[in-house]
């Protein structure tokens, strides 16, 4: 279970990306990572999860970000075709 700090920062992440980028990427990146940091709204775009992580880390080494794949319901997919 995610603690209410958690789920109220990813929740206003999610509006961030919502009312203020998905637009945009859509258009112009989809399928890259985007990583916000919900208390500045500041935003990192990269092509890997893992490359987002660092450039969040880096900028807010003690700050929540949530990742978001653009275009994506989920930052990462796991598990196959079903058959």
């Amino acid at each position: 279970m995610i603690s209410e700090k958690t789920s109220d920062a990813d929740r206003r992440a999610t509006a961030i990306y919502e009312e203020k980028l998905r637009s945009h990427l859509e258009a112009t990146n989809l399928h890259a990572i985007v990583a916000i940091e919900p208390n500045l709204g500041d935003c990192f775009l990269r092509q890997s999860l893992s490359d987002e992580i660092q450039a969040s880390r880096k900028s807010h080494p003690h700050r929540l970000a949530f990742g978001i794949r653009v275009g994506h319901a989920t930052a990462v997919h796991f598990g196959g075709l079903n058959s």
